[in-house]
C-alpha cells in the first residue's frame, strides 16, 4: 500500500533570517559565508547525483542564472550525499554538475548540517531536495520543498512548470529595488 507523504510545511519560515551555511569545501568560487552575500538574493538548493528530481532542476536553476547574470543574484548548489552518513569524494558531485552544465557555485553539506538546519529540522520535512529565495536582507522570501521544478510545455509537466515560474518570480520580486 503506498502511503502519500504529507505536504511539508514551511511557512514558519518565511520572513525569517536564514540562518549562515557551514560548507567548508566550493567548487565554481571561492568559499564563502551567506552573510558575504548581503544586498544579493541568493538561490539555494540542496541537490544530490543520481537524483532524477535534481537532473532536471539543476539545469534549469542554471537557466535562472544564466537570466539573471548582471543583477544582484548569487545562485548556490549544496550537494549532500545519499544516505546521510555516506561521504562521498566532491569531485563525484562535481562531475555531476557539470554534466548538467552547472557554472554557479556548489558547496558539499558534509554530514548535512547546512540542509538540517535549514530544512529538515522542520514538521514534515523529509524530502532534501528544496530550493530557496533568500532577499538582500537575508530573509527567506520564497521556499520550493521539492522535489523538481523546470520549465516545461508538456501537459503532463505543468506543476513544474508552475514551480519554475514560481520561483523565477520570486526572485524577480527580491531584487532591490534599481536606485
Amino acid at each position: 500500500m503506498f502511503v502519500m507523504e504529507p505536504k511539508a510545511s514551511f511557512s514558519d519560515l518565511l520572513g525569517k533570517p536564514a540562518p549562515d551555511w557551514q560548507l567548508a569545501e566550493w567548487a565554481n568560487a571561492e568559499p564563502m559565508q551567506l552573510s558575504d552575500l548581503s544586498g544579493r538574493v541568493v538561490i539555494v538548493r540542496f541537490w544530490t547525483d543520481g537524483c532524477p528530481y535534481c537532473q532536471k532542476s539543476l539545469p534549469a536553476l542554471q537557466t535562472l542564472s544564466d537570466e539573471f547574470a548582471g543583477h544582484p543574484v548569487t545562485f548556490v548548489g549544496i550537494y549532500h550525499s545519499k544516505p546521510k552518513g555516506s561521504e562521498r569524494p566532491f569531485e563525484r558531485a562535481i562531475a555531476a554538475a557539470n554534466e548538467y552544465k552547472v557554472t554557479f557555485p556548489l558547496a558539499y553539506d558534509r554530514m548535512w548540517k547546512t540542509v538540517t538546519s535549514w530544512w529538515l529540522s522542520g514538521p514534515q520535512r523529509r524530502a532534501t531536495s528544496a530550493s530557496f529565495v533568500v532577499d538582500a536582507a537575508g530573509t527567506f522570501v520564497h521556499i520550493h520543498p521539492g522535489p523538481e521544478f523546470f520549465p516545461s510545455v508538456h501537459p503532463g509537466e505543468a506543476q513544474p512548470d508552475r514551480d519554475f515560474r514560481s520561483l523565477r518570480d520570486a526572485i524577480v520580486q527580491a531584487l532591490p529595488a534599481q536606485q
